[in-house]
């Protein structure tokens, strides 16, 4: 893993005409260390080193490639690796330094930044776990129809099944196949993702991923103040406010077009505060509605399939049912299994979409599966859509 790290500071070092170089006594990062603490996703409220010129980030970036890749380390090297985060860093420059005041535009900016990087990690890191599990799944489903065919074929040659049922069974095979052919291609993507995430190229991204998520938490959060929580979190919803307020007290209406201008400004506050708590309370219901689904299909509808198809081989063994009834439950099974990760895979996107929304970052730079009602809310609270 050393070696493209290598790579990445030489590379580092080019742009700077080749010459070494050393960080400005800016008085470091830590006002911003401190004010993303607990608005980060994904790694458990941990400290998380965030990057900086002056420190050689390359021994840690080795040392947490070394082992597979949890959604904690994801995130982990996302936020000291990601050339955007730093390029949006770096136009700060000194604007982000314990030079400044704590509470600066610049600060605030890089604030979110750092926690919408984040959840992109961590739902990117979803997305290539659950992914890879999908297709090893259907790979193994592939195989099973591969088992029914062949004991077709056979069973087709010592004159025992007809043609009808062989053909039916070289359909379902082919059916695995292109399944399995989607769901590769399908992980693929989504490890590309997280490895541009993650800032990696060369030998680096030869990653190990887990073979699973992480487990559901024993019960869903109850959040009845999430909206405030929402609001209280909103750095810029709290900024327009504050400026509309000041507006007010230093501003005396004295014509039409005064009073108009004044009704404008709380008004567009207001709308922005109204979607806002649109988006928090919709945040939260998907939320605990993929929690629902995700429990019911491990704790009822998977033990209960797996319930079914050891008993059909308790029947096969006593000669009750026939080979293809287990084959085909097996393949019942195993689609349970991947709509059970599928519905897991949904609640983790939910819990960053409802944590990222929590910690100050706007819905729709969360990507696309944040929620489809908030983009259409968004433009019809805005008077020709924009």
């Amino acid at each position: 893993m050393k070696a493209p790290l290598r790579a990445l500071s030489a590379a580092a070092l080019l742009v700077c005409s080749g010459l070494a170089w050393a960080a400005p006594p800016d008085g470091g990062i830590t006002d911003l260390q401190t004010s993303v603490a607990g608005k980060l996703i994904g790694t458990e409220g941990a400290t998380v080193q965030l990057p900086h010129p002056a420190a050689d980030h390359r021994s840690t970036l080795a040392s947490l490639l070394a082992a597979p890749l949890t959604a904690n380390t994801a995130v982990r090297i996302a936020l000291l690796n990601n050339p955007a985060l730093q390029a949006a860093l770096g136009s700060e420059g000194l604007s982000i330094s314990d030079a400044t005041g704590r509470d600066t535009p610049a600060k605030l900016r890089a604030q979110q930044a750092i926690t919408v990087l984040s959840a992109q990690a961590f739902k990117a890191w979803v997305h290539a776990v659950a992914a890879a599990r999908s297709a090893q799944l259907l790979r193994e489903a592939k195989a099973t129809a591969e088992a029914s065919g062949e004991l077709t074929r056979r069973m087709v040659q010592a004159g025992n099944v007809s043609q009808l049922t062989q053909a039916q069974s070289q359909a379902a095979l082919s059916e695995a196949a292109l399944a399995l052919v989607r769901a590769d291609q399908a992980a693929f993507a989504a490890r590309e993702t997280l490895t541009v995430a993650l800032g990696l190229w060369g030998e680096a991204t030869q990653f190990t991923l887990p073979s699973t998520l992480p487990a559901l938490p024993t019960q869903a959060l109850d959040l009845p103040d999430v909206e405030v929580r929402a609001v209280q979190a909103r750095s810029d919803l709290r900024v327009a406010a504050l400026q509309w307020q000041r507006k007010q007290q230093t501003t005396v209406p004295d014509s039409a077009d005064a009073l108009w201008d004044a009704m404008g400004d709380a008004a567009r506050v207001r709308a922005q505060a109204v979607l806002l708590r649109s988006q928090a309370r919709t945040a939260y219901i998907n939320y605990r509605s993929h929690y629902d689904i995700a429990k019911h299909l491990q704790t009822e509808v998977l033990p209960l399939r797996q319930f079914i198809h050891d008993e059909l081989v308790l029947r096969y063994n006593g000669m009750l049912t026939s080979v293809f009834d287990v084959l085909a439950d097996s393949q019942t099974l195993t689609m349970t299994r991947n709509a059970s990760l599928a519905a897991q895979r949904d609640f983790w996107l939910a819990h960053a979409n409802l944590q990222a929304l929590l910690a100050g970052a706007p819905l729709d730079t969360l990507g696309g599966d944040a929620s489809t009602n908030t983009s259409e809310a968004r433009t019809a609270s805005t008077p020709g859509g924009h």
